[in-house]
This record gives structure tokens, C-alpha cells and sequence, in this order.
């Protein structure tokens, strides 16, 4: 090293950098990768969007992920349920809303708290956001990709077209050339109901005539611009040490203990391999039928974005 440097100070910033990065996050915030919550309208006159679904570059066009969401300690928890990756997994939130399910009404409406919902996420390429109208420049989304975290009403669209071999679009609605088309998204307002709305997206429909994202080149780039859906799911995961301490936390842990010991053991002697990222729609719930509506978990899921930024 030369006069020129002072090794002392060389050393002392070397360390400082490789602090950093052993601190800073594995990948982008989620708020850079997720499109924000579509807009309701009114019940009469929807919020439109536009944009094509696309397959990550693994070939899963979208997958379905499960969690629990509860608000408890002046902050919304969120938690990404095992059974995302295979139904077999022991999952602690969904042993405790089933032993509660069986308790008094008070540990019914805890339950009720705690139980399972569920997400569909996929890569969507955006052609219109009507909300950038009023961005900035570099806040605009129109044109890009984003993670788009959709409910089953909409995931019902996308399987209509998939499995309706005989009048659905098939593999056309994930096609980025000219063969591809486009999903409208139409949000409107449910009619109040007890002073409260909800999102309402049963007029969403794919165009009724195909269009190609772009010449050649910039399909490319908008192909090579896809995330990985597993990837990003699996990026939800907790450590067990912070799972353990928030069961504690909500006075749950006394009461699966030894379920989770006895999990664990097994997964040790026999390891679960995550299987297929897809689920069967018909497998049957550890807790009762008793679910949050979809307008629920949809709404309780935009106030949950806003608390996620800064995680």
C-alpha cells in the first residue's frame, strides 16, 4: 500500500462496509416489487386496470400461498403458513385456531383472528395504472413488471380461461406476443353493509382482442425483468425463534408445545420436500368452514401493505 493511503483508515472503513452488508436486506423492499393494492371505485363505476399476467422464468404462471394476519401489539403480524409448500406440514397458527375453534366464544373470535387465508401472486406486466396519472416520473408503474397479489375471486377468472378447453383463451393469457391478452381489471364498491364496502371485481374480464407488449427486444426485456414466485414467497418466511416468541407473545405456545416438539422430531427423522408450488383447491381445512370473506382479507391486506414497507 502506498504513502498515499492510510491503512489505519482503510481498515476502519473495510469494516464498516462489510457491516453494511451483512445488514442490509437479500433482496429489493417488498413496496419496490409488489403493485399496490388496486383502488375500489363505487359501486356504480368501477377503477379500471390493464396489464398481462406472465409466467415467471421457472414456468409457474402463478401460485397460490397461504398465511395468517392478525393485528395484535399496535402492529399487524404477518406470517407465512407452512402448508404454502405442502398441506402435510405442521403449521403452529392453524393447530392453535383448531384447538380454539373447540374452546368458548372468546377463544372462537381469537380464532377467528388467527386462522388461515389464503393469496395468489404472479407476475404482472402493467399497461395501465390510472393512478400514475398523478406520480411522479420515477413513481409510475405503467410499463413494468410487478408482483401482483390478487384474491380468489380473480385467481377464478384465470382458471375459467385456463381449464375451459373449449371456449376458455388457454395459454394465451399468459403470452407476451401479439397471440396474448390482456386482463382488465374493473374494481367496484360492494353496497355498504353495516356502514362498511368492499372490493367488488366480478366484472374483470381479458380483452376480447390480442395484443403484443412490444416488438422482439423489449419483450425480452420485459421477460427478463420476471421475479421468481417461489422465490419471493419463500422470502415471507420467519425465523422459528421469532414464530416461538410471538406465540408466546399471544399466549399460544402452552397450548401447541408439544405439537410443535413432536413436528419438529418428524421433520428431522423425515424431512418434507416441498413438492409443487400449487395447491389443490379442494384440500380440506385442519379448522372449521367458518372463513373471512375475500373483501375481508383483501381490505385488512391493503392496511398490512402500508405496515410491510418498512420491513
Amino acid at each position: 500500500m502506498s504513502k498515499w493511503i492510510d491503512k489505519k483508515l482503510f481498515d476502519e472503513f473495510a469494516t464498516q462496509k462489510s457491516q453494511e452488508a451483512e445488514t442490509q436486506p437479500a433482496g429489493p423492499r417488498r413496496t419496490e416489487i409488489v403493485w399496490q393494492t388496486p383502488e375500489r371505485g363505487t359501486p356504480d363505476r368501477p377503477k379500471m386496470y390493464e396489464g398481462r399476467f406472465l409466467p415467471d422464468k421457472k414456468g409457474n404462471f402463478y401460485m397460490k400461498y397461504c398465511y395468517h394476519m392478525f393485528y395484535s401489539g399496535e402492529r399487524w403480524n404477518f406470517l407465512l403458513c407452512p402448508k404454502t409448500w405442502n398441506f402435510e406440514k405442521f403449521c403452529p397458527w392453524c393447530a392453535a385456531t383448531s384447538k380454539l375453534y373447540m374452546g368458548n366464544a372468546e377463544d372462537k373470535k381469537a380464532a377467528a383472528d388467527y386462522k388461515r387465508k389464503e393469496k395468489f401472486v404472479s407476475n404482472f406486466f402493467i399497461v395501465d395504472d390510472p393512478r400514475d396519472a398523478e406520480r411522479n416520473d420515477d413513481e409510475k408503474v405503467g410499463g413494468s413488471i410487478k408482483i401482483y397479489e390478487f384474491p380468489g375471486k380473480v385467481e377464478s377468472k384465470l382458471k375459467s380461461e385456463v381449464t375451459d378447453t373449449k371456449h376458455g383463451l388457454g395459454p394465451a393469457i399468459f403470452d407476451p406476443s401479439g397471440e396474448g391478452f390482456n386482463f382488465i381489471l374493473k374494481v367496484k364498491a360492494t353496497k355498504p353493509k353495516d356502514g362498511k364496502t368492499w372490493p367488488d371485481y366480478s366484472d374483470s374480464v381479458f380483452a376480447r382482442t390480442p395484443e403484443s407488449l412490444g416488438s422482439d427486444r423489449e419483450i425480452q426485456a420485459i421477460m427478463d425483468s420476471r421475479y421468481d414466485l417461489a422465490e419471493y414467497v419463500g422470502s415471507m418466511e420467519r425465523p422459528e425463534e421469532d414464530i416461538v416468541n410471538l406465540l408466546k407473545a399471544e399466549m399460544l405456545w402452552e397450548l401447541i408445545q408439544s405439537e410443535w416438539e413432536r413436528a419438529k422430531g418428524l421433520e428431522a427423522a423425515a424431512p418434507v420436500e416441498a413438492s409443487d408450488v400449487f395447491l389443490d383447491d379442494d384440500e380440506p381445512a385442519e379448522e372449521p368452514t367458518e372463513e373471512t370473506t375475500e373483501e375481508e382479507a383483501d381490505q385488512t391486506d391493503a392496511d398490512l401493505l402500508k405496515e410491510l414497507e418498512d420491513l
